[in-house]
């Protein structure tokens, strides 16, 4: 479900992309020096902006170095860490570990579970650190399964509790700041499960698969996808505009009003054609 939240390169400066790059490849380095190398292959690009947001947001003391890695051998890379960063791989470790037990639990899927068993050690430990974290990711999840099995067609509803889920995970302090972080991660968790759910109309109707999009009565699914997300879109803007956000915030604002927007128009666009090809 992760993968919609990335940056558009094209319309970054170089040092702005640069810095975009630390983080990810700080997430990295905070992944495995905390949860071991396996641990590196639930990196995602979602959970960079919640450090670099959060980062913006309580401007911790950042350790910046540069270093080779296994996926960048000849050059070092510029990396980037702080105690976010920390959150955000342990937050990382317990998503992973909770889709994965899912997917086994529903598909029986034996490279769900061989993950799985690779990263129990990790999760534990992760767990541990956060247990109301983990608590409401396991909830959450469940809930979901709950509305799939009773075949529900309410985008809205399903959409809402994976963005109350990401609201509470965004959610990093007991402090001032916490409803309008909240309300952040409901509206992109929101956008997520709706723009994943209409990426995979035709997987999922070709699979038999639950999608909430594929049970609605309307003769015009696009139109009513695209006004939800640019709905929630809107929302986002407006709560984001309520933090003193000073530090990165030429990336962020990349992210929200030119990545976002571009990754939606591909999908939108894609789906285009697929309609295009099967009426020839």
């Amino acid at each position: 479900m992760f993968g919609y939240v990335q940056i558009d390169k094209l319309e970054l400066k170089v040092r702005e992309y640069m810095t975009y790059k630390g983080y990810y490849c700080g997430l990295c380095m905070a992944l495995k020096h905390n949860y071991g190398n396996v641990s590196r292959f639930t990196l995602n690009y979602d959970m960079t902006y919640l450090i670099i947001i959060l980062t913006s947001l309580y401007e911790p003391e950042n350790n910046c170095c540069t270093k080779r890695c296994i996926a960048h051998p000849q050059n070092k890379q510029l990396m980037i860490n702080n105690e976010v960063s920390d959150y955000a791989a342990a937050l990382n470790i317990m998503l992973a570990y909770n889709n994965l037990k899912d997917d086994w639990k529903d598909e029986h899927s034996i490279k769900s579970l061989s993950i799985m068993m690779l990263l129990k050690k990790a999760y534990n430990k992760a767990r541990k650190k956060y247990p109301d974290k983990n608590e409401l990711i396991i909830k959450s999840i469940k809930e979901l399964e709950t509305l799939e099995k009773n075949r529900c067609n309410d985008i809205e509803k399903v959409s809402n509790v994976f963005g109350k889920l990401m609201g509470n995970l965004m959610t990093y302090k007991e402090d001032h700041w916490k409803v309008c972080l909240n309300s952040i991660g409901l509206y992109l968790g929101k956008y997520i499960y709706i723009l994943d759910a209409y990426d995979d109309i035709e997987k999922d109707k070709k699979n038999n698969s639950y999608n909430p999009f594929n049970l609605l009565q309307k003769d015009d699914v696009e139109e009513y996808a695209k006004n939800l997300l640019n709905l929630n879109l809107s929302f986002l803007d407006n709560e984001l505009d309520k933090l003193p956000l000073i530090k990165e915030k030429p990336i962020l604002d990349n992210i929200i009003y030119s990545g976002i927007k571009n990754r939606m128009r591909i999908i939108f666009e894609q789906e285009d054609c697929k309609k295009c090809k099967a009426t020839k």
